[in-house]
């Protein structure tokens, strides 16, 4: 179906719109698991910035005062991560499943559940595309993943779910000012992330029947590394649109040194806007009289 033909009040216009977010390199990539184990050694660094750790407090409360957590829910966090969300989440719940495709990331999880002692988390390595259950969770929480740039995912989680539907994700604005400079002068273009975005997620849920509950972030998040983690990081960020060559790579150590104060340390700051989007089923299927 061609999306002019469609009504976008239509599921089927947003389920051809998402077809064209799930193109290209950058998609391809973020699928595999070698490409999270490689983020996984820095991905914890934004715990340490005031206005990242604010959004995660934020969340958590929100989620408690809808009901989505609770002392007898069981959540499952997709795509999990590190388990900045599911560490917090099973302090306030009966049980976190928590999945991911990333072996790195995975590890850096149970070393925080043995570490704050927590004995109701369930760590399942797997790729979403080929798990399978037939357990129903309280609430599904999915955060941060390119895995919200697919219809049939999104029909998944609300399918596990039995009242609640939780995403965080993008909302508009995500820009690093080096990545942008070094993308430029590297790829000879401008830098445009199609990534996820809570264009596509909120109106395919919408135009299901469902009216998600939004709230926004605005945020600065720093991150401060030594300057040989940083020219890792950088480099990482760029091969997700496609490998550097050698001197390439040469290019992003000189621009990050430049940065590096007395200490060796590198700081980058990232302008943000983030939302949380909370689906309860049960608003959906009220009744009249």
């Amino acid at each position: 179906m061609k999306m002019k033909d469609c009504n976008p009040k239509d599921p089927a216009f947003w389920e051809e719109y998402a077809k064209g977010l799930q193109k290209g390199p950058v998609n391809r990539k973020c699928m595999k698991p070698d490409t999270w184990d490689k983020a996984a050694v820095t991905y914890d660094d934004l715990d340490k910035c005031a206005d990242y750790r604010r959004q995660v407090t934020t969340v958590l409360d929100i989620l408690q005062q809808k009901g989505a957590l609770d002392k007898e829910n069981i959540v499952i966090d997709i795509a999990c991560g590190t388990g900045t969300y599911a560490v917090k989440m099973a302090t306030k719940c009966k049980k976190v499943v928590c999945l991911d495709i990333s072996s790195g990331m995975l590890e850096k999880l149970k070393d925080k559940a043995r570490k704050f002692r927590l004995s109701n988390i369930e760590i399942i390595q797997a790729d979403w595309h080929e798990f399978s259950t037939n357990d129903k969770f309280d609430t599904v929480f999915v955060s941060m993943t390119p895995l919200l740039r697919s219809a049939e995912n999104i029909k998944r989680f609300l399918s596990i779910s039995r009242r609640f539907l939780a995403v965080v994700t993008w909302a508009g604005i995500r820009e690093n000012q080096l990545l942008k400079e070094l993308y430029r002068e590297i790829m000879g273009k401008d830098l445009v992330q199609k990534g996820h975005d809570m264009i596509f997620p909120f109106n395919y849920l919408y135009s299901l029947g469902y009216a998600p509950h939004v709230t926004f972030f605005n945020g600065c998040w720093e991150r401060v590394r030594p300057v040989e983690t940083q020219v890792e990081n950088m480099i990482w960020r760029l091969e997700l649109y496609g490998d550097l060559r050698d001197e390439e790579k040469q290019r992003v150590r000189h621009r990050v040194e430049a940065l590096a104060d007395d200490r060796g340390m590198v700081k980058v700051t990232s302008r943000v806007r983030t939302c949380l989007m909370v689906v309860d089923k049960k608003e959906r299927d009220f009744t009249c009289g």
